[in-house]
């Protein structure tokens, strides 16, 4: 602690906030501790919390369904994997004129969307987009990402369409986040038919491949309870409404429990 303390007087008032988050939830869940890509999850939360309702709200994003984002950071990344699997599914699915141009190139979705989905484009796309992203997320869990996955994928398809390996992934990388506008790419995510029953699908087919047994839906899983909510989703509602503050004020325990009434996390 003593060490964390002397380093926090060189270091900005925003870093020094995010070191705390970050080593709180490294002292909370020492089998995970810290993963490169959180800084960005807490980073956003710092954005429009306290200290201490940013710790709590990565607990739960971290560690309770529909999010389970623990899954991600796991040492053997299983949950990346799951969940790439499934995108790459969704993709082809839906835009299956790019999917196979990507696939003729050898450009597989891991190369560009790791990133996107381990930080949910939080280190990636400018903050017009991300917050809205957040807003989604919290009420509907990871049918969101896939649909914003498949908004952005959409967006670049006419550009995307003409290029090779090469190109394409440093398109996605360094040119296309600055064409993003975060309204419009919401907006086209509400008019992708994704249903929860879809990545239900994919997520059966990736979990018999790897145990050789039917997926048990008791079974916790990053997928296990996302929303099915239709088009419900506002791309133009408050961020802040979304993570609590207008209904919710004191200790950041609270935020955890308004979002999800199941949560019961010891203090640290």
């Amino acid at each position: 602690i003593a060490d964390v303390n002397a380093a926090e007087k060189f270091i900005p008032d925003g870093l020094a906030s995010l070191r705390r988050v970050l080593y709180a939830y490294s002292i909370y869940d020492n089998e995970v501790g810290y993963c490169q890509g959180m800084n960005f999850l807490a980073a956003m939360f710092l954005t429009f919390l306290s200290e201490e309702e940013s710790f709590w709200l990565l607990v739960v994003v971290m560690n309770e369904e529909p999010y389970s984002m623990r899954d991600l950071f796991a040492e053997d990344m299983a949950g990346v994997r799951e969940t790439l699997y499934v995108a790459d599914k969704i993709f082809q699915k839906f835009l299956p004129k790019l999917h196979k141009h990507m696939e003729k190139e050898h450009v597989n979705i891991s190369m560009f969307a790791t990133q996107w989905i381990m930080t949910l484009f939080t280190s990636t796309f400018p903050f017009g987009l991300v917050s809205r992203v957040w807003d989604s997320y919290i009420v509907e869990g990871w049918k969101v990402v896939y649909r914003v996955l498949l908004s952005l994928l959409e967006h670049a398809q006419h550009d995307l369409i003409d290029l090779d390996l090469e190109d394409i992934l440093t398109y996605l990388r360094d040119d296309f986040p600055s064409k993003i506008d975060g309204p419009s790419i919401m907006r086209a995510s509400l008019k992708i038919p994704l249903r929860h029953r879809h990545i239900l699908k994919y997520t059966n087919e990736w979990r018999v491949g790897q145990n050789g047994h039917k997926h048990d839906r008791r079974k916790p899983s990053i997928h296990s309870k996302s929303v099915e909510s239709g088009d419900s989703s506002s791309p133009g509602m408050p961020v802040k409404h979304l993570f609590g503050l207008q209904s919710v004020s004191g200790n950041g325990k609270h935020i955890a429990k308004k979002l999800l009434p199941g949560s019961r996390r010891s203090s640290f």
